[in-house]
């Protein structure tokens, strides 16, 4: 199907959005939390994607090279959107802050810390706990997002957890307990 839709196959590269377009909108909303922006970035995604399947390498999974590009595209738009955010504080405006993690999965108070933790971590540790806990990309699937070897994936995964309970430690000690 991927051939295909390298060939020009729209239909192929339609099934592809289908199937996948779920995994893209909630990765690029884990960094975007705002889903209109994870709508656009998603899309956008998609269309880098098609443009770049040509670069594809045959016989790798699709989903970590497209979820690749997904993350890429919302890390660019998050930037962004942070650049106008200090400039409109310059000009003496406020942006609105806006928290919202599944909250089907967690209450507000633990969704905000949590949101909170991860962001005060670099960003290539933000993207591996992303992709392994709240988008289930396997070891195997990392490795080759990464393009690493499973040893390595194991390693920054790790680093990057006792990184984020240390940021938790320190900033609320009191709702460790609580929070977990």
């Amino acid at each position: 199907m991927i051939a295909r839709a390298g060939e020009g196959d729209a239909g192929s590269f339609g099934e592809l959005v289908r199937r996948y377009q779920e995994a893209a909108f909630r990765a690029a909303f884990l960094v975007l939390r705002d889903a209109p922006e994870a709508e656009d970035a998603a899309q956008e995604a998609f269309l880098k994607a098609y443009r770049a399947l040509h670069r594809f390498r045959t016989g790798s999974a699709f989903r970590p090279w497209l979820l690749k590009i997904v993350m890429n595209q919302a890390l660019t738009m998050a930037k962004g959107r942070s650049r106008r955010a200090a400039a409109a504080e310059k000009l003496g405006r406020r942006q609105p802050a806006s928290y919202s993690i599944d909250e089907t999965v967690m209450d507000r108070e633990r969704a905000r810390l949590m949101a909170a933790a991860l962001a005060a971590l670099r960003e290539q540790e933000r993207v591996i706990i992303y992709l392994r806990y709240f988008l289930s990309l396997s070891e195997k699937e990392l490795a080759e997002y990464l393009r690493c070897p499973p040893g390595t994936v194991k390693s920054r995964l790790h680093r990057a957890l006792v990184n984020l309970r240390r940021v938790v430690e320190r900033t609320c000690p009191q709702k460790l307990g609580e929070t977990g």
